[in-house]
């Protein structure tokens, strides 16, 4: 069975061979990848589009990797469906697989090729994201915070909504022209079902990143008084909420740290301000307003191993994203055995079981989270216990052997039906 994956980043080793700097996010993608190349009767192909102007490939431990021209994959563009014609006739797939609905490029295939065998992946919904973009932001906040990066780049707050939009009707169109998806959660399904009723829809979790199945969380190794976030980066991730909730904790212990993945808003230098965004920009504020200056650490983007290091010597995950449907940073803590606090949104109500695996609270509720998040602060056996039940269900949902099997049944049904 020869299979073409269509995804949204470029995988290490092209990235590698192109000197460009890895992508620290897909995590799951390499790892159902390094499953998948073992199966004997199965050959994989990976392809995704890239800022060059040439379809490129490169081989390595029995995986094809295909570049075509196209990036970023935002508007459609009709010339992508020509570079699929030529993929399609160098590998000649039985069946393609599209991960992630977000981008225009998996469209193009289907548009090229409307006969093919396909199935696509859901992993967030920008159709959806989009209505909730601005995350309570006021349009005094979204203007005020406005910066030159914003305008040399054309891509303020409203800009960026603007282009969920679009990827957004380009998503509709792909899934309803589609026969088959794969998802995980309550949420996707329902969302899914809502643009295209007809859809066969596939139970499929994902296996992630190699090195949280071989750490484990101890309480005895944290760093006290500490909380991690993972990303910062745009206001559906909520970011700013959590930041109301560590004001809140800090008139209680002037000791608590949030270590969070991504920009250091805080760096003066002329060229860290250039490349400041509009929400870094508007966080910025917030953290000088309710004065954390001494409370708010950034990491920058966290590989692999730099990320289970933070994660292990944290007190606490949190997850306070506006809308999310299975985060795997939520899902990574958990399999490390991490006590984790999520807001309630999307579909994390189907990955984490409150009060058993975690705590759940309204995202627009920053005493709840500081509640739940002081719960853990005050409590290691709370946090053992708690940590205990999240890693033992992610144990099951993760196992890599079981999501293999499960991906190569889905495979077989689809070619079969």
């Amino acid at each position: 069975m020869k299979v073409l994956w269509i995804v949204n980043k470029i995988f290490p080793y092209p990235a590698k061979m192109l000197k460009i700097k890895e992508n620290v996010f897909g995590g799951w993608l390499e790892g159902l990848a390094d499953s998948l190349k073992h199966v004997s009767n199965l050959n994989l192909a990976i392809a995704t589009v890239y800022s060059g102007n040439k379809i490129l490939l490169f081989e390595d431990n029995k995986i094809k990797y295909y570049l075509i021209p196209g990036f970023p994959a935002i508007k459609y563009d009709k010339n992508m469906e020509q570079s699929w014609k030529y993929i399609y006739m160098q590998f000649k797939p039985d069946i393609v697989h599209i991960h992630g609905s977000e981008y225009s490029h998996g469209l193009a295939f289907v548009n090229a090729f409307p006969d093919i065998k396909n199935v696509v992946s859901i992993q967030g919904l920008v159709s959806v994201c989009e209505k909730v973009y601005y995350a309570n932001m006021s349009f005094l906040d979204i203007i005020g915070n406005i910066t030159l990066r914003d305008i040399l780049k054309c891509d303020n707050l409203i800009n960026q909504k603007h282009k969920f939009g679009i990827r957004g009707i380009n998503e509709i169109e792909l899934l309803r022209k589609v026969n088959f998806v794969i998802g995980r959660t309550g949420w996707d399904y329902a969302n899914v079902k809502s643009i295209n009723p007809s859809i066969k829809y596939f139970k499929g979790d994902e296996t992630l990143r190699q090195g949280f199945y071989d750490k484990k969380w101890n309480i005895n190794n944290v760093e006290k008084n500490t909380i991690f976030c993972s990303q910062a980066g745009y206001p559906i991730k909520g970011f700013h909420f959590l930041l109301h909730a560590v004001y809140l904790l800090k008139k209680l212990n002037s000791n608590i740290k949030l270590y969070v993945g991504g920009y250091n808003v805080f760096d003066s230098s002329i060229k860290s301000k250039i490349k400041r965004s509009g929400y870094a920009n508007y966080i910025l504020k917030i953290i000088k307003k309710l004065n954390l200056e001494k409370q708010v650490i950034f990491l920058g983007l966290l590989n692999e191993n730099q990320m289970i290091d933070r994660l292990l010597k944290s007190n606490v995950f949190v997850l306070p994203s506006v809308i999310e449907n299975s985060s795997n940073s939520l899902c990574e803590a958990m399999l490390l055995g991490m006590p984790c606090v999520a807001s309630n949104t999307g579909g994390t109500m189907d990955i984490l079981e409150n009060k058993k695996e975690g705590f759940l609270y309204p995202y627009t509720e920053p005493a709840m989270c500081a509640e739940y998040i002081l719960k853990f602060l005050n409590s290691d056996s709370l946090s053992m216990e708690i940590g205990a039940n999240a890693r033992n269900t992610a144990l099951v949902r993760h196992n890599p052997e079981k999501n293999m099997m499960n991906i190569l049944d889905i495979y077989k049904y689809i070619l079969n039906s």
